[in-house]
């Protein structure tokens, strides 16, 4: 199957010109805002009884934390990304590829421990087909 979390990261980091996009935040990541955190959630993955029980589609959930020094370039990036997921359709590599996107929870404010940074986010789930 696809690595969704890769795929994610280098599709934002292709479209959001000198904006970091990391799966996994480096120490002291406040010092190079914005940056946008792309974390994969477990997905249920559904076979057939023809194809022996192989997954033939895959539901990843994809969290989204975007961080600014302000909460309005906070809300106006996470906007940016979630526009930027939806043409994710038809990506993929010679083990599958993303049927559809959708947004259960969209671009929203989420509180932080870090006062030095602002947070917003969002949760996408795509559905991958395989090949």
């Amino acid at each position: 199957m696809i690595d969704v979390e890769a795929l994610v990261v280098a599709w934002l980091a292709g479209r959001l010109d000198g904006i970091r996009v990391v799966a996994e935040l480096p120490a002291r990541f406040e010092q190079q805002l914005p940056t946008v955190q792309v974390t994969c959630l477990p997905g249920p993955k559904q076979g057939r009884p023809w194809n022996h029980g192989r997954p033939l589609l895959w539901r990843p959930r994809i969290d989204l934390d975007v961080y600014a020094t302000t909460r309005a370039a906070a809300t106006d990036l996470a906007t940016q990304v979630s526009g930027h997921l939806h043409d994710l359709i038809g990506q993929g590599n010679q083990w599958g590829h993303v049927t559809d996107v959708a947004e259960p929870a969209g671009p929203a404010w989420r509180p932080d421990y870090n006062p030095s940074v602002r947070r917003s986010g969002l949760t996408t789930e795509l559905t991958i087909r395989a090949d």
